[in-house]
């Protein structure tokens, strides 16, 4: 098994608070909406009806109503980069107004971003007007037509922005953050990695504040499509059938999350509320041959391995929040933990493969969560306590998985005081 080298991030763990939190998802358009959805047992998967005449007609966790972010990007090509634009600007702002920051509260350059994100597929509406302008007289496409004047109707920007970081650097733009940044591609270790940059870059005082988070792929044809050939779509390996949480099958799912980072000095100097402290990473890399996704070794290593970056036993967590990798991970947490289990929650049967943003997702629930017991008893899977015994300052290890064989763990200390 391949394990991925430790960062200088490793050694940096403890030393960055979260200070603010923002999600958009097919359950809400801000964290209060999607935490008041699931308390009361509600889901986001739906059909697609737009997507039923073609092969890949299957249900999905859709943003439907995304919020209305006014931007000065040249609305063909804002249009361009779809859903991914409008879910990062949201998490994004809302991430920044949770923690409490508005322009000009610090110098652009101060300000980290790193993000994890999908792949942005072109909409077939972007080409038909030059379709239609290059067709013959019989109806077919002619490619004389075509290459003479028909390309003229491609918005020129078109082929830059289906190129993930150009919506990252439109987001940048936006918010005036021009400090040291990146972006990881393109599944839920993406969002733990992007999260792990921050906190390095926050460690070496190389940035003053850093947001960092996730952004899933828009579903379509085209990633319904990837979807199922990388086998993301179908059935769940080992679960239950009765099992929302887990769920009978795999479903892509839209959403983006966001975080804000600090130091404790930082947050302490503006009197900002502190909602964690990061402790403790872990990274792997092996891929399961008989069914794709990171095998159960890789999840458990990257487990081990965040809680030795924490300094911390398995007996000192209380939730894991699962990456949706279905039996490989269940697996894994049992040989990590033992005999005496934390509470084991699985947010996949509700928000389904949202990609890079699960796991930040899930660690902005966690962390907005006041009270575990009130959340539907289905999306906990395993553990030998029960949820009403959680902790306020609970430790949380978050799970990001990749279908093509990489494992990441995040462990974060919930504080005391602020929830929803």
């Amino acid at each position: 098994m391949k394990s991925v080298p430790r960062s200088p991030s490793d050694s940096l763990t403890g030393q960055v608070v979260i200070t603010g939190l923002g999600a958009v998802c097919s359950l809400g358009n801000s964290l209060r909406e999607i935490c008041l959805g699931l308390s009361t047992g509600e889901s986001g998967i739906g059909g697609t009806p737009d997507l039923e005449a073609g092969a890949f007609g299957c249900p999905a966790a859709r943003v439907n109503d995304p919020p209305v972010i006014k931007t000065d990007i040249h609305p063909l090509l804002a249009k361009t980069m779809g859903k991914h634009l409008t879910l990062l600007l949201a998490s994004t702002g809302q991430a920044l107004t949770d923690a409490g920051i508005g322009p000009g509260d610090f110098i652009p350059e101060d300000m980290g971003f790193f993000a994890g994100m999908g792949m942005v597929d072109y909409h077939l509406e972007d080409l038909l007007p030059a379709v239609v302008k290059s067709l013959g007289q019989n109806g077919d496409l002619d490619y004389d037509r075509f290459f003479s004047a028909g390309y003229r109707e491609i918005y020129p920007l078109w082929p830059l922005g289906m190129l993930n970081n150009v919506a990252f650097c439109q987001a940048a733009i936006h918010f005036g953050l021009r400090g040291e940044n990146s972006i990881f591609t393109p599944h839920g270790d993406a969002g733990i990695r992007a999260v792990a940059e921050a906190v390095r870059v926050l460690g070496e005082g190389q940035a003053k504040v850093a947001l960092a988070g996730g952004v899933s792929e828009e579903i379509s044809l085209l990633s319904l499509a990837r979807a199922r050939l990388k086998g993301l779509v179908g059935p769940r390996q080992g679960t239950s059938e009765n099992s929302r949480a887990q769920g009978a099958s795999v479903f892509l799912g839209e959403c983006g999350a966001m975080l804000v980072l600090e130091t404790p000095g930082n947050a302490a100097a503006r009197s900002a509320g502190v909602l964690a402290r990061i402790v403790g990473f872990g990274f792997s890399c092996h891929r399961d041959q008989k069914t794709g996704p990171a095998s159960t070794a890789a999840i458990r290593h990257a487990m081990e391995r965040a809680l030795d970056d924490a300094g911390i036993g398995p007996e000192k967590i209380d939730v894991v929040i699962l990456g949706g990798c279905g039996q490989n991970e269940s697996q894994a947490v049992e040989k990590t933990f033992g005999v005496r289990l934390p509470v084991v929650v699985s947010t996949a049967g509700i928000f389904g493969e949202t990609f890079a943003a699960g796991p930040i997702l899930n660690a902005a629930l966690g962390l907005k969560i006041s009270h575990w017991a009130e959340l539907p008893q289905d999306i906990y899977l395993l553990g030998d306590r029960a949820p009403a015994d959680i902790p306020k300052t609970a430790l949380i290890l978050v799970n990001g998985i990749s279908y093509e064989g990489m494992s990441s763990s995040m462990i974060i200390e919930k504080a005391a005081g602020r929830t929803l």
